[in-house]
Protein backbone atom coordinates (compact mmCIF):
# COMPACT_ATOMS: atom_id res chain seq x y z
CA UNK A 1 0.00 0.00 0.00
CA UNK A 2 0.91 3.67 -0.67
CA UNK A 3 1.46 5.75 1.96
CA UNK A 4 0.13 9.35 2.06
CA UNK A 5 2.55 11.92 0.50
CA UNK A 6 2.69 15.54 1.12
CA UNK A 7 1.39 16.25 -2.76
CA UNK A 8 -1.80 14.35 -1.48
CA UNK A 9 -2.47 16.73 1.54
CA UNK A 10 -3.81 19.79 -0.45
CA UNK A 11 -5.61 17.69 -2.53
CA UNK A 12 -7.73 15.61 0.31
CA UNK A 13 -7.79 18.78 2.38
CA UNK A 14 -9.22 20.31 -0.67
CA UNK A 15 -12.03 17.14 -0.98
CA UNK A 16 -12.62 17.82 2.43
CA UNK A 17 -13.71 21.28 2.09
CA UNK A 18 -16.22 21.17 -1.10
CA UNK A 19 -17.52 18.05 0.85
CA UNK A 20 -17.98 20.14 3.59
CA UNK A 21 -19.19 23.31 1.64
CA UNK A 22 -22.03 20.47 0.05
CA UNK A 23 -23.28 19.70 3.26
CA UNK A 24 -23.87 22.79 4.45
CA UNK A 25 -25.58 23.89 0.62
CA UNK A 26 -27.93 20.88 1.43
CA UNK A 27 -28.58 21.49 4.65
CA UNK A 28 -29.70 25.35 3.98
CA UNK A 29 -31.74 24.15 1.15
CA UNK A 30 -33.55 21.37 3.38
CA UNK A 31 -34.28 24.11 5.94
CA UNK A 32 -35.09 26.65 3.87
CA UNK A 33 -34.73 30.10 5.81
CA UNK A 34 -31.53 32.65 6.03
CA UNK A 35 -32.55 33.29 9.25
CA UNK A 36 -32.08 29.78 10.88
CA UNK A 37 -29.15 28.60 8.36
CA UNK A 38 -27.87 30.62 5.52
CA UNK A 39 -26.62 28.86 2.48
CA UNK A 40 -22.05 29.48 1.95
CA UNK A 41 -23.42 31.46 -1.07
CA UNK A 42 -24.71 34.38 0.94
CA UNK A 43 -22.42 33.98 3.81
CA UNK A 44 -19.12 34.02 1.97
CA UNK A 45 -20.69 37.07 -0.51
CA UNK A 46 -20.87 38.68 2.79
CA UNK A 47 -17.91 37.59 3.96
CA UNK A 48 -15.95 39.27 1.16
CA UNK A 49 -17.58 42.35 1.96
CA UNK A 50 -16.57 42.71 5.47
CA UNK A 51 -13.05 43.47 3.88
CA UNK A 52 -14.27 46.59 2.51
CA UNK A 53 -15.36 48.14 5.53
CA UNK A 54 -12.75 49.85 7.39
CA UNK A 55 -14.09 49.34 10.83
CA UNK A 56 -13.71 45.55 9.96
CA UNK A 57 -9.74 46.32 10.49
CA UNK A 58 -10.48 47.86 13.73
CA UNK A 59 -12.36 45.12 14.94
CA UNK A 60 -10.12 42.37 14.37
CA UNK A 61 -6.99 44.04 15.26
CA UNK A 62 -8.66 44.76 18.56
CA UNK A 63 -9.52 41.09 18.81
CA UNK A 64 -6.28 40.11 18.02
CA UNK A 65 -4.23 42.47 20.25
CA UNK A 66 -6.27 40.99 23.25
CA UNK A 67 -5.68 37.70 21.90
CA UNK A 68 -1.97 37.35 21.32
CA UNK A 69 -1.58 39.48 24.67
CA UNK A 70 -3.38 37.28 26.85
CA UNK A 71 -1.54 34.28 25.38
CA UNK A 72 1.88 35.65 25.55
CA UNK A 73 1.17 36.40 29.23
CA UNK A 74 -0.09 33.14 30.01
CA UNK A 75 2.71 31.24 28.28
CA UNK A 76 5.20 33.23 30.21
CA UNK A 77 3.75 32.48 33.27
CA UNK A 78 3.10 28.91 32.03
CA UNK A 79 7.01 28.66 32.13
CA UNK A 80 7.89 30.42 34.92
CA UNK A 81 5.45 27.97 36.77
CA UNK A 82 6.13 24.84 35.07
CA UNK A 83 9.47 24.65 35.26
CA UNK A 84 9.78 24.50 39.07
CA UNK A 85 6.87 22.03 38.99
CA UNK A 86 8.87 19.65 36.73
CA UNK A 87 11.96 19.77 38.99
CA UNK A 88 10.55 19.60 42.68
CA UNK A 89 7.69 17.18 43.17
CA UNK A 90 6.88 18.97 46.50
CA UNK A 91 6.13 22.14 44.12
CA UNK A 92 3.90 20.78 41.69
CA UNK A 93 2.14 19.06 44.62
CA UNK A 94 1.66 22.33 45.95
CA UNK A 95 0.33 24.14 42.57
CA UNK A 96 -1.39 21.18 41.71
CA UNK A 97 -4.77 22.08 43.47
CA UNK A 98 -4.47 25.41 41.66
CA UNK A 99 -4.16 23.76 38.01
CA UNK A 100 -7.26 21.72 38.78
CA UNK A 101 -9.81 24.38 40.34
CA UNK A 102 -8.83 26.67 36.83
CA UNK A 103 -9.46 23.45 34.33
CA UNK A 104 -12.46 22.47 36.21
CA UNK A 105 -13.47 26.08 36.37
CA UNK A 106 -16.07 26.82 33.91
CA UNK A 107 -15.27 29.66 30.93
CA UNK A 108 -18.25 31.15 31.35
CA UNK A 109 -17.88 31.69 35.43
CA UNK A 110 -14.87 33.22 34.71
CA UNK A 111 -16.01 35.74 32.08
CA UNK A 112 -18.93 36.51 34.55
CA UNK A 113 -16.60 37.08 37.31
CA UNK A 114 -14.23 39.23 34.93
CA UNK A 115 -17.24 41.30 34.54
CA UNK A 116 -17.53 42.45 37.66
CA UNK A 117 -13.82 42.95 39.01
CA UNK A 118 -12.82 44.38 35.19
CA UNK A 119 -13.35 46.86 32.47
CA UNK A 120 -14.90 45.30 29.37
CA UNK A 121 -11.51 45.91 27.23
CA UNK A 122 -9.87 43.96 29.85
CA UNK A 123 -11.91 41.07 30.31
CA UNK A 124 -10.94 38.68 27.18
CA UNK A 125 -7.11 39.34 28.18
CA UNK A 126 -7.88 38.05 31.86
CA UNK A 127 -10.07 35.00 30.86
CA UNK A 128 -7.76 34.01 28.03
CA UNK A 129 -4.54 34.08 30.33
CA UNK A 130 -6.54 31.86 33.08
CA UNK A 131 -7.49 29.67 30.84
CA UNK A 132 -4.66 28.86 28.76
CA UNK A 133 -2.55 29.06 31.62
CA UNK A 134 -3.01 25.72 33.45
CA UNK A 135 -2.21 23.81 29.67
CA UNK A 136 1.10 25.64 29.07
CA UNK A 137 2.41 24.19 33.04
CA UNK A 138 1.22 20.98 32.33
CA UNK A 139 2.75 20.57 28.81
CA UNK A 140 6.04 22.55 30.43
CA UNK A 141 5.94 20.61 33.64
CA UNK A 142 5.61 16.66 31.10
CA UNK A 143 8.37 18.08 29.13
CA UNK A 144 10.74 18.29 32.08
CA UNK A 145 10.34 15.44 33.83
CA UNK A 146 10.78 13.50 30.05
CA UNK A 147 14.24 14.19 30.27
CA UNK A 148 16.16 11.53 30.36
CA UNK A 149 18.00 10.99 33.63
CA UNK A 150 21.29 9.77 31.92
CA UNK A 151 21.74 12.72 30.34
CA UNK A 152 21.23 14.85 33.57
CA UNK A 153 23.60 12.64 35.30
CA UNK A 154 26.36 13.31 32.05
CA UNK A 155 25.64 16.81 33.11
CA UNK A 156 26.94 16.51 36.64
CA UNK A 157 29.66 14.76 35.73
CA UNK A 158 30.82 17.67 33.31
CA UNK A 159 29.76 20.36 35.93
CA UNK A 160 27.66 22.33 33.38
CA UNK A 161 27.02 25.82 34.85
CA UNK A 162 22.95 26.19 35.45
CA UNK A 163 22.62 28.61 32.61
CA UNK A 164 24.21 26.28 30.04
CA UNK A 165 22.68 22.95 31.79
CA UNK A 166 19.09 24.58 31.07
CA UNK A 167 19.81 25.97 27.03
CA UNK A 168 22.10 22.23 26.41
CA UNK A 169 19.62 19.80 28.21
CA UNK A 170 16.71 21.03 29.50
CA UNK A 171 15.41 23.12 26.57
CA UNK A 172 16.03 20.31 23.62
CA UNK A 173 14.31 17.96 25.88
CA UNK A 174 10.94 20.72 26.54
CA UNK A 175 11.21 22.43 23.05
CA UNK A 176 8.23 19.87 21.82
CA UNK A 177 6.21 20.37 24.67
CA UNK A 178 6.53 23.87 24.36
CA UNK A 179 5.46 23.68 20.57
CA UNK A 180 2.47 21.92 21.17
CA UNK A 181 1.26 23.93 24.42
CA UNK A 182 1.49 27.09 22.36
CA UNK A 183 -0.73 25.19 18.95
CA UNK A 184 -3.04 24.09 21.76
CA UNK A 185 -3.10 27.11 23.80
CA UNK A 186 -3.90 29.60 20.21
CA UNK A 187 -6.50 27.52 19.31
CA UNK A 188 -8.28 27.55 23.11
CA UNK A 189 -7.07 31.79 22.74
CA UNK A 190 -9.55 32.19 19.64
CA UNK A 191 -12.37 30.70 21.24
CA UNK A 192 -12.03 31.74 24.49
CA UNK A 193 -11.37 35.69 23.37
CA UNK A 194 -14.37 35.85 21.20
CA UNK A 195 -17.07 34.61 24.28
CA UNK A 196 -15.40 37.16 26.25
CA UNK A 197 -16.23 39.90 23.50
CA UNK A 198 -19.55 38.54 23.39
CA UNK A 199 -21.02 39.13 26.66
CA UNK A 200 -18.52 41.73 27.57
CA UNK A 201 -19.08 43.85 24.52
CA UNK A 202 -16.35 45.89 24.64
CA UNK A 203 -16.44 48.93 21.88
CA UNK A 204 -13.67 47.12 19.41
CA UNK A 205 -14.02 43.36 18.98
CA UNK A 206 -15.07 40.33 16.61
CA UNK A 207 -17.33 39.49 19.53
CA UNK A 208 -19.12 42.42 20.04
CA UNK A 209 -19.88 42.26 15.94
CA UNK A 210 -20.62 38.97 16.40
CA UNK A 211 -23.43 39.44 19.12
CA UNK A 212 -25.15 42.52 17.58
CA UNK A 213 -25.28 40.59 14.57
CA UNK A 214 -27.18 38.05 16.71
CA UNK A 215 -29.10 40.73 17.79
CA UNK A 216 -30.23 41.62 14.90
CA UNK A 217 -31.14 38.05 13.51
CA UNK A 218 -28.18 38.72 11.14
CA UNK A 219 -27.45 35.03 11.10
CA UNK A 220 -25.11 35.56 7.80
CA UNK A 221 -23.16 38.14 9.28
CA UNK A 222 -22.57 35.95 12.51
CA UNK A 223 -21.39 33.03 10.37
CA UNK A 224 -18.60 35.37 8.93
CA UNK A 225 -17.07 37.03 11.47
CA UNK A 226 -17.05 33.37 12.35
CA UNK A 227 -15.07 32.64 9.41
CA UNK A 228 -12.78 35.36 9.76
CA UNK A 229 -12.23 34.05 13.67
CA UNK A 230 -11.48 30.65 12.08
CA UNK A 231 -8.86 32.19 9.12
CA UNK A 232 -7.18 33.80 12.10
CA UNK A 233 -6.75 30.47 14.11
CA UNK A 234 -5.66 28.25 10.57
CA UNK A 235 -3.23 31.71 10.18
CA UNK A 236 -1.35 31.17 13.66
CA UNK A 237 -1.29 27.30 13.10
CA UNK A 238 0.34 27.75 9.86
CA UNK A 239 3.04 30.38 10.94
CA UNK A 240 3.66 27.53 14.21
CA UNK A 241 4.20 25.03 11.23
CA UNK A 242 6.51 26.79 8.95
CA UNK A 243 8.42 29.13 11.29
CA UNK A 244 8.78 26.62 14.33
CA UNK A 245 8.57 22.90 13.53
CA UNK A 246 9.85 23.29 10.30
CA UNK A 247 13.11 25.43 11.58
CA UNK A 248 13.73 23.12 14.87
CA UNK A 249 12.14 19.64 13.97
CA UNK A 250 12.62 19.40 10.29
CA UNK A 251 12.85 15.47 9.98
CA UNK A 252 8.71 15.62 10.74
Amino acid sequence: MRASTGRDSPRLFLLSLLFALALWAGAAAVVGREVILPGPVAVFRLFGRLFYRGETWVHLGMTLFRGVLGFLLSYLAGLFIGLPCGLSRRFDAFFRPFLVGLRSTPTMALILLALIWFRADAVAVFVTFLAVFPLVVQNVTDGVRSIDPALLEMARVYRLRRGKLYRRVYLPAILPYLLAAAASGLGLTWKVIVAAEVLAAPRWGVGTRMDRARVFLATPEVLAWTILVVAVGLFFDRVLETTVRRRFFPWE
